[in-house]
């Protein structure tokens, strides 16, 4: 009994994650592999989790920028496009390229496409998973010249990963199981009859629901970007939808305190840019209006590539000086 118990117990000890499908660990980084081309691959959620990088698997929902550093000078005359789509192949994180042929409508079960884009260092693309899930993520890589494309194909969930295993080990499996040979111990001892096949039976039941019980739920996509620093939330509609590269256009930016109330009069400086290139924006916006209490009118928004920008709010307001940044895919 006892062999057994353990041999229970060993089963469920947390074990260090892997990367799977077309990503690959090697000395601690997270390698993708575009056919014969390499980019070190990192995933962040900055809302949930700062600097943190993920390989595949996401503990949380939310923003997500997912960031390709090419390893090879041959990836940057490529045309790069990047999809993730709902993984209905029923493999799970085994599921590959060829899984993906038997999908008979892909753009149904697309939730992101990012075009084709040529860049000199970095690809990165930014994606606001609203629920936890099964996704596949593939990158495509276009030679236009020799008419040959190359593709990278990697399963992944977010809202649950394979090291939440070892959290629900240690707060309901192993407590279940050690209450199961506790009570069957007693019963050996004809301390207590019938108790264990009841016990085996709820756990039995109740398991399934633990482990895959969503404790999120699906939020309605809008049209507005967000962002927040310590004493400041910020909701901004641009006016173009979709927003169109090198068009100058203007946002409307609703500013709020963290508490709910309205911020009016307020000093805002305008930023931005794209971080991951490092260069900043062409034009130089500024608040041209404030038509309503606690909401602002910024001109001269425009950005010149497709990529990750953040739009960058300096607030002054009553005494108090933050910067927030407005993160969003183009």
């Amino acid at each position: 009994m006892l062999k057994f118990l353990f041999v229970i117990l060993m089963f469920f000890v947390p074990t260090e994650a892997r990367p799977h499908g077309g990503v690959v660990l090697e000395e601690d980084i997270c390698l993708i592999k575009v056919g014969f081309y390499e980019a070190h691959f990192t995933i962040f959620q900055p809302n949930s989790r700062q600097h943190q990088q993920f390989c595949e698997d996401l503990p949380d929902t939310g923003e997500s920028i997912f960031v390709l550093e090419y390893l090879h000078d041959g990836l940057e005359e490529l045309a790069v496009d990047f999809r993730i789509i709902r993984n209905t192949t029923g493999n799970g994180i085994f599921a590959n390229q060829e899984d993906l042929e038997n999908i008979d409508d892909l753009e149904e079960q697309t939730v992101f496409y990012q075009p084709p884009v040529k860049d000199p260092d970095v690809f990165a693309v930014l994606y606001d998973f609203k629920k936890r899930g099964e996704f596949i993520g593939i990158v495509t890589a276009e030679d236009n010249n020799s008419n040959k494309t190359y593709k990278a194909v990697f399963p992944f969930e977010t809202g649950f990963t394979s090291s939440d295993i070892g959290d629900i080990a240690k707060f309901i499996v192993v407590p279940s199981i050690f209450l199961s040979w506790l009570i069957y111990f007693l019963y050996r001892r004809k301390k207590i009859q019938a108790v264990p096949s009841v016990v085996a039976i709820v756990i039995f039941f109740m398991l399934p629901d633990t482990l895959w019980a969503s404790t999120f739920s699906q939020a309605n996509e809008q049209a507005v970007i967000t962002g927040a620093s310590q004493s400041f939330v910020a909701l901004a509609e641009p006016s173009l939808n979709p927003i169109t590269i090198n068009e100058i256009h203007s946002w409307t930016v609703l500013i709020e305190t963290t508490a709910g109330a309205t911020v009016s009069g307020a000093q805002i400086l305008v930023g931005g840019g794209m971080p991951l290139h490092d260069h900043g924006m062409q034009t130089e916006p500024r608040v041209t209006d404030n038509p309503d209490s606690g909401v602002y009118v910024i001109g001269g928004m425009k950005f010149h590539m497709r990529g990750y920008w953040e739009v960058e709010l300096k607030i002054s307001y009553r005494g108090k000086t933050e910067t927030l940044n407005l993160g969003f895919n183009l």
